[in-house]
Protein backbone atom coordinates (compact mmCIF):
# COMPACT_ATOMS: atom_id res chain seq x y z
CA UNK A 1 0.00 0.00 0.00
CA UNK A 2 1.03 3.22 -0.73
CA UNK A 3 -0.56 5.82 1.72
CA UNK A 4 -0.78 9.64 1.22
CA UNK A 5 -2.28 10.68 5.23
CA UNK A 6 -5.60 12.65 4.45
CA UNK A 7 -5.63 13.64 8.77
CA UNK A 8 -5.26 12.71 12.45
CA UNK A 9 -7.51 12.79 15.26
CA UNK A 10 -6.66 11.42 18.66
CA UNK A 11 -8.03 8.24 17.74
CA UNK A 12 -8.04 7.97 13.84
CA UNK A 13 -5.23 7.97 11.52
CA UNK A 14 -7.09 8.60 7.74
CA UNK A 15 -5.13 7.51 4.20
CA UNK A 16 -5.31 7.30 0.55
CA UNK A 17 -4.59 4.22 -1.04
CA UNK A 18 -4.26 5.53 -4.41
CA UNK A 19 -2.38 2.33 -6.12
CA UNK A 20 -5.75 0.51 -4.60
CA UNK A 21 -8.33 3.58 -4.61
CA UNK A 22 -9.70 2.95 -0.98
CA UNK A 23 -9.28 4.35 2.60
CA UNK A 24 -7.33 3.31 4.93
CA UNK A 25 -8.59 3.66 8.90
CA UNK A 26 -6.09 2.94 11.26
CA UNK A 27 -7.62 3.07 14.94
CA UNK A 28 -5.80 3.29 17.92
CA UNK A 29 -5.97 3.63 21.71
CA UNK A 30 -9.42 3.70 23.58
CA UNK A 31 -11.66 6.17 22.25
CA UNK A 32 -14.08 7.94 23.80
CA UNK A 33 -17.68 8.20 22.36
CA UNK A 34 -16.90 12.11 21.85
CA UNK A 35 -13.03 10.97 20.21
CA UNK A 36 -15.31 8.65 17.67
CA UNK A 37 -17.72 11.16 17.22
CA UNK A 38 -15.14 13.79 15.62
CA UNK A 39 -13.39 11.13 14.28
CA UNK A 40 -16.43 10.55 11.77
CA UNK A 41 -17.50 13.64 11.19
CA UNK A 42 -13.88 14.77 10.20
CA UNK A 43 -14.19 11.55 7.76
CA UNK A 44 -17.68 12.15 6.53
CA UNK A 45 -16.44 15.54 5.73
CA UNK A 46 -14.05 13.45 3.27
CA UNK A 47 -16.90 11.87 1.47
CA UNK A 48 -18.29 15.08 0.68
CA UNK A 49 -15.23 15.53 -0.99
CA UNK A 50 -14.46 12.64 -2.79
CA UNK A 51 -16.48 9.05 -3.24
CA UNK A 52 -14.50 6.08 -1.61
CA UNK A 53 -16.53 2.88 -2.60
CA UNK A 54 -14.22 0.54 -0.42
CA UNK A 55 -12.19 1.21 2.55
CA UNK A 56 -9.39 -0.93 4.56
CA UNK A 57 -10.99 0.00 8.80
CA UNK A 58 -8.02 -1.25 10.78
CA UNK A 59 -8.46 -1.54 14.83
CA UNK A 60 -5.49 -3.59 15.68
CA UNK A 61 -4.04 -1.05 17.74
CA UNK A 62 -7.67 -0.20 19.57
CA UNK A 63 -7.15 -1.15 23.11
CA UNK A 64 -10.97 -1.40 24.26
CA UNK A 65 -13.77 1.02 23.59
CA UNK A 66 -17.22 1.71 25.40
CA UNK A 67 -20.42 -0.06 24.02
CA UNK A 68 -22.35 3.24 23.38
CA UNK A 69 -19.81 3.59 20.62
CA UNK A 70 -21.38 0.57 18.73
CA UNK A 71 -24.94 1.51 19.27
CA UNK A 72 -23.75 5.25 17.96
CA UNK A 73 -21.74 3.80 14.86
CA UNK A 74 -24.80 1.64 14.32
CA UNK A 75 -27.62 4.09 14.43
CA UNK A 76 -26.08 7.66 13.48
CA UNK A 77 -23.05 6.68 11.15
CA UNK A 78 -22.73 3.50 9.17
CA UNK A 79 -25.91 3.53 7.96
CA UNK A 80 -25.62 6.65 5.69
CA UNK A 81 -22.44 5.29 4.05
CA UNK A 82 -24.49 3.75 1.51
CA UNK A 83 -25.60 7.20 0.33
CA UNK A 84 -21.86 8.20 0.72
CA UNK A 85 -20.72 5.34 -2.02
CA UNK A 86 -19.32 3.17 -0.07
CA UNK A 87 -19.59 -0.92 -1.37
CA UNK A 88 -17.54 -2.70 0.88
CA UNK A 89 -15.68 -2.42 4.19
CA UNK A 90 -12.88 -4.54 5.38
CA UNK A 91 -13.03 -4.47 9.58
CA UNK A 92 -9.97 -5.91 11.15
CA UNK A 93 -10.49 -6.91 14.65
CA UNK A 94 -8.94 -5.57 17.21
CA UNK A 95 -7.03 -7.93 19.87
CA UNK A 96 -8.87 -6.91 22.85
CA UNK A 97 -12.24 -8.42 23.45
CA UNK A 98 -13.56 -5.01 24.45
CA UNK A 99 -12.76 -4.15 21.08
CA UNK A 100 -13.93 -6.88 19.02
CA UNK A 101 -17.44 -7.11 21.22
CA UNK A 102 -17.86 -3.82 19.75
CA UNK A 103 -17.76 -4.90 16.13
CA UNK A 104 -19.82 -7.47 17.11
CA UNK A 105 -22.79 -5.25 18.79
CA UNK A 106 -22.18 -3.50 15.67
CA UNK A 107 -22.84 -5.71 12.96
CA UNK A 108 -25.78 -7.09 15.27
CA UNK A 109 -27.53 -3.94 14.94
CA UNK A 110 -26.73 -2.90 11.45
CA UNK A 111 -28.11 -6.29 9.98
CA UNK A 112 -27.48 -7.27 6.00
CA UNK A 113 -24.42 -4.28 6.25
CA UNK A 114 -21.32 -3.88 3.71
CA UNK A 115 -18.78 -4.70 6.46
CA UNK A 116 -16.59 -7.74 6.46
CA UNK A 117 -14.44 -8.95 9.36
CA UNK A 118 -11.19 -10.18 9.49
CA UNK A 119 -8.29 -11.39 12.09
CA UNK A 120 -5.49 -9.74 9.96
CA UNK A 121 -4.86 -7.00 8.00
CA UNK A 122 -3.60 -9.12 5.11
CA UNK A 123 -6.33 -11.10 4.69
CA UNK A 124 -8.59 -8.21 4.50
CA UNK A 125 -6.43 -6.48 2.02
CA UNK A 126 -6.63 -9.54 -0.25
CA UNK A 127 -10.00 -10.01 0.14
CA UNK A 128 -10.74 -5.98 -0.50
CA UNK A 129 -8.91 -6.47 -3.54
CA UNK A 130 -10.69 -8.85 -4.77
CA UNK A 131 -13.83 -7.16 -4.33
CA UNK A 132 -12.36 -3.50 -5.82
CA UNK A 133 -9.66 -5.25 -8.63
CA UNK A 134 -7.44 -2.51 -10.01
CA UNK A 135 -9.86 -3.03 -13.51
CA UNK A 136 -12.46 -1.50 -11.64
CA UNK A 137 -10.57 1.45 -9.74
CA UNK A 138 -12.47 4.48 -10.52
CA UNK A 139 -8.88 6.55 -9.33
CA UNK A 140 -11.46 9.58 -8.07
CA UNK A 141 -13.99 9.97 -10.98
CA UNK A 142 -17.45 11.50 -10.11
CA UNK A 143 -19.64 8.36 -8.80
CA UNK A 144 -22.44 10.62 -7.65
CA UNK A 145 -25.50 12.37 -9.19
CA UNK A 146 -25.83 16.03 -7.86
CA UNK A 147 -29.05 14.93 -5.95
CA UNK A 148 -27.36 12.23 -3.93
CA UNK A 149 -24.53 15.07 -3.08
CA UNK A 150 -27.13 16.79 -1.58
CA UNK A 151 -28.63 14.31 0.18
CA UNK A 152 -25.02 13.41 1.49
CA UNK A 153 -24.06 16.77 2.48
CA UNK A 154 -27.39 17.67 4.16
CA UNK A 155 -26.74 14.19 6.21
CA UNK A 156 -23.56 15.20 6.93
CA UNK A 157 -24.89 18.86 8.20
CA UNK A 158 -27.45 17.21 10.44
CA UNK A 159 -24.53 14.61 12.06
CA UNK A 160 -22.76 17.58 12.22
CA UNK A 161 -25.95 19.18 14.58
CA UNK A 162 -26.35 16.38 16.58
CA UNK A 163 -22.96 16.09 17.15
CA UNK A 164 -22.82 19.96 18.80
CA UNK A 165 -25.75 19.10 20.55
CA UNK A 166 -24.84 16.49 22.44
CA UNK A 167 -21.69 18.11 23.20
CA UNK A 168 -23.68 21.11 24.51
CA UNK A 169 -26.16 19.09 26.62
CA UNK A 170 -23.09 17.46 28.23
CA UNK A 171 -21.27 20.52 29.43
CA UNK A 172 -24.29 22.22 30.90
CA UNK A 173 -24.53 22.35 34.22
CA UNK A 174 -26.81 20.07 36.26
CA UNK A 175 -29.15 21.89 38.05
CA UNK A 176 -29.17 19.03 41.08
CA UNK A 177 -26.83 20.01 43.40
CA UNK A 178 -25.78 17.91 46.23
CA UNK A 179 -26.58 20.00 49.56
Amino acid sequence: MHLHELFQTTCLSAYYDPSNDWLYLDWQGEPSLPDIQQACLTLAEYYLRRPYSHILNNNEQVTGVSWNVAVWLATDFLPHMGLAGIEHVAWVYSSSLRGRTMVHTVLTLLPGSFITTFNYVADAVEWLQQMHPKSQVNYGLPRRTDAVQAKLAQEVQALRERIAAKQRKLQRPSRWRRV
